[in-house]
């Protein structure tokens, strides 16, 4: 990273310039166009993938999801979204598409390049295209007009096949219209459900204890344990070194004013009578006229918040139906289009929304206000320092991760930056033993790694670390006293499972051998209950998620109600039988389906490039060096 970049990095425009362009930069895998590098860490059809190619693009994706997760991105996440392995494959995928392309002979005139760039808002200016501005952006990325035309020139090949080859690609309407009836088909189930926590009178016996534990010996075992030495980049050790100017406050304010605008709001209060969205009109008009006679009371002088308490059901009845202060956005159409219809004192009549018919009472209303720029200079400023501060933080950390790239030990490193290897004792996976915060973070990422091996930067919190495993200290056997509870405790737990579960399926059988559902509930004082509608795509929030149950559901029929096993979720065990089934009518279907051939078009397009792709990679040669991942 440029030293002109990272003294300038505090600057919020630069950041929003750097931010749109580094997403080009990410698809182009632009690398390192200086280095002096010859290793690869993999090759496609012998052409190289350079350890300067990947750094720069593995780098480019964590700043892109830096970009879009906050600070909410964390070791745990990129772990979790693979980014290292993201970053290799996207490096194969260029090579074997630009492979491609030039075998099929597709080219990008100069016009077409020209007409691409122009585009490119980040280098844009009063909203026209600035070549001061390209020609500065570009050199903060050690590029050159030519170097970031020529990968643009490669960007634009890669969407020409890719555009040719999903071109092959079509939707039907018969083919839009099933996918939408299957994915909007809705059903009801009726349900029994046994519950393993409704099984009393579990015992375990001592031999029972003994003989798990002798089976299962390598469950009890202690914690495997690491010991660490680290270094830490924290920003508050930058402290010092950051200063913001009043223009900057100033700057920033004036680009960002939604931050500092309260939108118009009311202080309002409703009283709720429930009815299902999907009720009948009976039952509709019913609490409609419940509604009604609620607004009758309150427009004749009955105190309102005293009604709610009576007769809201809704779960601010307790607070005399009292919603506090809302502007537009914060509640449901059309409750909230009507509220901002009444003056202080007013009430509505009822209105509807999918929660049932509301009768709404405003109290106050607050118009829409701007805080001027003294009102929040401070808290600019202190946004400012903090956000600097971070990048600095993150900066020095690469530097050492640099060093540590070019083969440096973490004592080296602490000497290049100028800090010093702090060290553990010992800990185990969950943080217990470590006298530093946060514990579990810190021990998730120790335990991702090999002994002697230093690791990537490691965001924690607001700082970052790269550490380095010590020691490892390996489980030992556990004697059966000291987990003695436990085990009861796990006994139990499984002979209760394994009582509901049979129970389950006598019932089960009694309901095949009856006919009645109902009755066969009544017999073993067990109650029939209905779900909710539901599609595939839902949680059955009566029985819990679970694939099998949706399945199941939806394979029930009137000639087939029951389903022929019994089925477990995490909250206990179920039989279910038909209830009742929707699929969309013909006019929904006609008034969707543009949208829905378009949505479907895109899914098989996007299916059917990375099947492509994948069929490229099968027919290819790719190599990764050994141990790439484990470095």
């Amino acid at each position: 990273m440029l030293r002109y970049l990272r003294e300038n990095s505090g600057n919020w425009i630069i950041k929003i310039f750097l931010g749109i362009i580094v997403v080009v930069f990410v698809f182009l895998g632009v690398g390192s166009m200086n280095s002096t590098r010859d290793n690869s860490v993999a090759s496609v059809n012998d052409i190289p993938i350079t350890v300067d190619e990947f750094q720069y693009a593995y780098r480019n994706l964590v700043e892109q999801m830096r970009t879009r997760f906050q600070d909410n991105l964390t070791d745990d996440l990129l772990k979790a979204l693979n980014v290292r392995q993201q970053a290799l494959n996207s490096l194969i995928e260029d090579k074997l598409i630009l492979a491609q392309a030039d075998a099929f002979d597709i080219a990008v005139t100069d016009s077409e390049l020209q007409e691409s760039i122009l585009a490119i808002e980040a280098f844009h200016r009063d909203g026209q295209f600035d070549m001061e501005l390209y020609r500065q952006l570009l050199g903060l990325n050690s590029l050159t007009p030519e170097m970031f035309e020529q990968r643009q020139r490669e960007q634009l090949k890669k969407h020409k096949l890719q555009d040719m080859v999903m071109s092959a690609v079509s939707v039907s309407d018969l083919e839009a219209d099933s996918f939408y009836v299957f994915y909007n088909t809705a059903v009801k189930v009726d349900y029994i459900k046994v519950d393993p926590a409704d099984i009393s009178g579990v015992t375990v016996t001592p031999d029972q204890i003994q003989s798990h534990y002798e089976e299962n010996k390598d469950r009890y075992q202690s914690e495997p344990k690491r010991k660490t030495a680290f270094i830490r980049y924290s920003p508050q050790d930058f402290q010092d070194q950051v200063s913001i100017t009043p223009d900057q406050v100033t700057a920033y304010y004036e680009a960002h004013p939604e931050e500092f605008e309260t939108p118009e709001q009311v202080e309002a209060s409703h009283i709720l009578i429930s009815v299902e969205d999907t009720a009948d009109e009976d039952a509709v008009e019913t609490a409609r006229n419940k509604a009604l006679a609620v607004y009758q009371r309150a427009v004749e002088g009955e105190d309102f918040a005293e009604l709610a308490k009576e007769t809201s059901q809704g779960p601010s009845a307790e607070e005399g139906g009292y919603l506090g202060k809302f502007d537009r956005d914060s509640m449901i159409q059309p409750f909230s289009d009507v509220a901002f219809t009444l003056k202080p004192g007013q009430v509505s009549e009822p209105v509807r929304t999918r929660f049932g018919w509301h009768v709404i009472k405003v109290t106050n209303r607050f118009d829409a206000q701007v805080k001027t720029l003294d009102q929040v200079a401070e808290q600019i400023e202190t946004r400012l320092k903090q956000e600097e501060m971070q990048q600095l933080a993150y900066y020095k950390a690469e530097d050492a991760f640099d060093a540590v790239i070019d083969g440096d030990t973490l004592e080296q490193v602490a000497l290049l930056t100028e800090k010093t290897v702090q060290t553990t004792d010992a800990f185990d996976q969950n943080g217990t033993g470590l006298d530093l915060a946060p514990a579990f973070e810190f021990a998730q990422a120790a335990f991702d790694l090999q002994p002697r091996q230093i690791s990537d930067i490691r965001q924690i919190g607001t700082d970052y670390f790269l550490i380095e495993v010590t020691e490892t200290i390996d489980p030992v056997q556990l004697p059966l006293e000291a987990v003695l509870d436990q085990i009861s405790g796990e006994l139990e737990e499984e002979f209760r499972l394994a009582q509901a579960k049979t129970r389950a399926e006598n019932l089960l059988e009694a309901v095949k051998k009856a006919g009645k559902f109902a009755q066969a509930a009544l017999e073993n004082d067990l109650t029939v209950s209905t779900t909710d509608w539901f599609t595939r795509n839902d949680a059955v929030q009566e029985i819990g998620r679970s694939e099998a149950v949706i399945r199941a559901a939806f394979a029930l029929t009137p000639k087939q109600p029951v389903h022929p096993e019994v089925l477990q979720t995490n909250q206990g065990f179920f039989i279910i039988a038909y209830h009742d089934r929707q699929t969309p009518e013909p006019d929904e279907i006609r008034e969707n389906m543009t949208e829905i051939k378009t949505q479907l078009l895109q899914a098989k397009q996007g299916q059917y490039f990375q099947a492509w792709i994948d069929e490229l990679k099968e027919k290819s040669q790719i190599d990764v060096t050994p141990g790439f991942f484990n470095e």
